[in-house]
């Protein structure tokens, strides 16, 4: 059983909207780490396991994006943009007073942390890219080669279902869970953490949809064409690549930040899927640590 750790809750303000942040630990002597969760709209209740990390003497700050969670939850005609959230991002920094620290972006969130790099921030000691890609089209590819891998009761149906064009049926749905249960968590049954961030987003697929499509298999929508590849050698800061062996982000696709970010190093769990930190939180949360403590230890130099 985890520990439990009180926290304290605040609110980012921009544009007309309000983003819901939690704070753990009171730690000084080390920059803060921040998580950014996956989706868009899964929340940050599936993260759980990294509050551990504020026992270590650093602060830890999490947050639900625009749309899902105790964020405000925007009505029709918002315009769901990458720099939407970027510009969330940085009004959550401001808010928790975090100048400088480390990023840590799942899935999505990834994508987040790499842009928030690129574009300048100020105040980074490092990322940590867990399950991200570097090109959502490439990220596309490697997702058609594990469809073709599944084993033909899933991957027959499950083609059906998309030249159909029905992705909410509940046919497609449960084939699309059987391929989640091999790629997402291999966890049985999955932690309770997780259930609540998956019904969240099924809850509030907005954001999602406009960004990737409404296909959760085949990412489509406004960043189909995302692609940072050409730009990763501007990341000169340390960064920590984190893939799962199962991974539906596959590990040639997290392969490819470490190939072009210098400064990187790549550790792949090889019993977990996309979730390690659930999967295999302890080795995560040490790998974790081991990586953010290297990073401050350089910074300060030799002592």
């Amino acid at each position: 059983m985890r520990e439990f750790h009180a926290s304290t809750e605040g609110f980012a303000s921009f544009r007309d909207f309000k983003t819901r942040f939690r704070v753990f630990g009171k730690g000084r002597s080390s920059p803060p780490l921040l998580c950014i969760h996956g989706g868009p709209g899964y929340g940050a209740d599936y993260l759980e396991p990294l509050e551990d990390m504020a026992t270590t003497g650093r602060k830890v700050v999490f947050y639900d994006q625009l749309g899902c969670g105790g964020s405000d939850h925007p009505g029709e005609g918002i315009d769901w943009s990458l720099g939407l959230f970027l510009e969330e991002l940085q009004a959550v920094r401001d808010a928790a007073g975090l100048s400088r620290c480390h990023i840590l972006g799942h899935g999505w969130g990834g994508m987040l942390a790499v842009e928030h790099a690129l574009r300048g921030a100020l105040g980074l000691h490092s990322l940590v890219l867990s399950s991200a890609v570097a090109s959502v089209r490439q990220w596309r590819l490697q997702t058609v080669r594990l469809l073709d891998e599944l084993p033909e009761e899933i991957r027959a149906p499950l083609t059906r279902c998309q030249v159909a064009d029905m992705p909410a049926s509940p046919l497609c749905r449960c084939v699309v869970d059987a391929f989640l249960r091999r790629h997402l968590c291999l966890m049985n049954p999955w932690p309770q953490c997780l259930e609540r961030s998956i019904a969240e987003a099924r809850a509030h697929p907005e954001a999602r949809r406009a960004l990737f499509g409404p296909r959760q298999l085949e990412p489509e929508g406004r960043l189909a064409d995302w692609d940072v590849n050409g730009r990763l050698h501007e990341i000169r800061i340390p960064t920590l690549v984190v893939s799962g062996r199962h991974d539906l982000v596959p590990p040639p696709s997290s392969a490819a930040l470490y190939q072009g970010i210098t400064s990187s190093e790549w550790v792949v769990f090889e019993h977990s899927a996309h979730v390690p930190h659930l999967e295999e939180p302890q080795r995560y949360l040490e790998v974790l640590d081991g990586f953010l403590g290297k990073t401050e230890r350089v910074r300060r130099g030799p002592s």
